[in-house]
């Protein structure tokens, strides 16, 4: 099943069926396969070429869905660059992934030019908001006649690339192909696809794992996506479109999720359409699960783990089945990752292995790792990176884990020291490049610590030089120029020194330790 093939099918099935809600109006299955046609045909003129990227730089929207689609109609490879990133931070991937076009949204269209200007690659505003763009979406429709023969590639050929953080400071791009997208949760063929025309799916970040799996499962069974007004997607709007749109199902992460619970028992806003609420990210408090599940008494929750890495859910634990059988215990899980076979997923091959490879029994810690179908090919143009990262055919997730008895898994630490911030994932690694920099830090370790109300934070634990002082807006503002808001520390203590390891690097485990007895030492206060 090629990713080419998904829209061609599901506009045969249901050419009169909504296919994008937005703002700006309705599109029809038939609608979007014109528009789709005639911007492929665009690209074409262009010279886009099979295996050629495209990028595309902006907040969700009908114009980039399209062109994304168009993009796979050519055969070329598309990614989507978070909109929230610094000039710097969209550069570094865009001299990593080298894109023959950048399709751009009004809003960034500075971050545009200032790209191009580097990399020479032609740009394409989404709209005609951009006067001085040479080159715009509704031109190709409105100039090209629809592209009639579809690129028709391999299997195993690069169909996405998704950018996750890189743990030495570069973004790596995570290359997925047709085949390992054909094995992702519910995008299962021999469903036959275009089964589920009613489905209405709330259309997140693009640029993640989590909008990818929304934008082709949702094509695949024939629904509709829905564009939100405004991006990043705040909860008040989540419920609003909740309400609107009678949703069935609903991603979400930690602060989200406390926020929708605790508004909907507060207002007395049951949200009556929702049968499933997925949360990603870290771990859920029991008191907000409890409030969850007295909110949204029909729903059931469900908490996922994947990796950009892993394509698919690794495992998932249906938190309202755990409440209710009393397993409390188990909240602190990730489930078991034999039980995602019940959304019609061929389960991972997942391991618990010491620092040799060699598998660990039940109860012990070690690395996690997986096998499977619906994991990445590599790392783009980083054959070093994946190499560290599958070996053997397994892929080594970073994450530190445990089995119980029982087979569920636990994730205790994360070795590649991965902050969980919202929605996004920050490496500790690039924040110290950035904000080790500073003429006042002698050294610095990032760590992420709890959030009191649910996630995390990013906590920054720094050494002075002689003679010198530092706030945290200081070291805000510093970091600023070169890391997206979303990366910039929220805590700052100073520390004399940094312990250290037994191989002299800072302790990350005893300063989380320090970092939590503050804390709690200062609330009983």
């Amino acid at each position: 099943m090629l990713l080419s093939r998904l829209l061609p099918r599901a506009a045969s099935m249901h050419p009169e069926r909504p296919a994008i809600q937005s703002v700006h109006g309705m599109l029809t299955y038939k609608q979007l396969l014109h528009r789709v046609n005639c911007i492929a045909a665009g690209f074409a003129g262009l010279g886009v070429r099979p295996g050629d990227r495209i990028a595309l730089l902006g907040d969700p929207s009908a114009e980039l869905v399209a062109a994304e689609l168009a993009a796979a109609a050519v055969g070329a490879i598309p990614f989507a660059l978070f909109p929230g990133l610094t000039d710097h931070e969209l550069n570094a991937i865009v001299q990593d992934a080298a894109p023959a076009v950048v399709v751009y949204d009004a809003g960034h269209a500075n971050a545009a030019a200032f790209t191009a200007k580097l990399q020479g690659m032609l740009l394409v505003a989404c709209r005609d908001t951009d006067r001085a763009a040479p080159l715009l979406l509704e031109r190709f429709v409105e100039d090209n006649p629809p592209l009639s023969d579809w690129h028709d590639g391999d299997p195993d050929d690069i169909a996405l690339l998704i950018y996750t953080g890189g743990t030495t400071g570069r973004s790596k791009g995570v290359m997925h192909t047709h085949r390992s997208i054909r094995s992702w949760s519910f995008l299962n063929p021999d469903h036959g696809g275009g089964h589920r025309p009613d489905k209405k799916t709330l259309l997140a970040n693009m640029a993640h794992l989590t909008g990818q799996m929304m934008l082709w499962l949702t094509l695949f069974e024939g629904g509709c996506l829905i564009i939100a007004d405004k991006y990043p997607l705040q909860f008040e709007q989540v419920m609003a479109i909740v309400e609107r749109e009678k949703l069935v199902s609903l991603g979400t992460v930690g602060l989200m999720f406390k926020d929708i619970a605790e508004t909907s028992l507060r207002e007395r806003r049951p949200l009556p359409s929702l049968r499933a609420i997925t949360c990603g990210g870290a771990p859920i408090r029991e008191q907000t699960l409890r409030k969850a599940q007295e909110a949204f008494p029909h729903a059931t929750m469900i908490e996922v783990y994947a990796q950009t890495e892993s394509g698919q859910f690794i495992s998932f634990l249906n938190l309202t089945q755990t409440l209710n059988e009393g397993k409390l215990h188990r909240l602190h899980s990730v489930g078991n990752p034999t039980h995602v076979a019940y959304w019609g997923q061929k389960p991972f091959e997942v391991r618990i292995v010491d620092e040799d490879g060699r598998e660990l029994a039940a109860g012990e810690t070690g690395e996690i790792v997986c096998r499977g179908e619906a994991m990445m090919r590599g790392y783009w143009n980083n054959p070093a990176e994946t190499e560290r990262t599958i070996r053997s055919g397994w892929l080594h997730t970073g994450d530190m884990g445990r089995f119980d008895e029982d087979g569920y898994l636990y994730v205790v630490d994360r070795k590649k020291d991965m902050i969980i911030v919202g929605a996004s994932n920050v490496y500790s690694s690039e924040v110290e490049a950035v904000a080790g920099r500073h003429p006042s830090i002698a050294e610095i370790a990032v760590v992420g610590m709890p959030r009191e109300e649910e996630g995390e934070e990013i906590a920054a634990i720094v050494a002075l030089r002689d003679c010198t002082e530092l706030t945290l807006d200081q070291l805000r503002a510093f970091c600023r120029q070169l890391l997206a808001e979303y990366k910039l520390p929220t805590r700052l203590h100073i520390a004399s020194a940094l312990p250290r390891t037994a191989v002299g690097k800072p302790d990350k485990a005893a300063l989380r330790k320090t970092l939590r007895s503050e804390s709690a030492r200062r609330n009983n206060q």
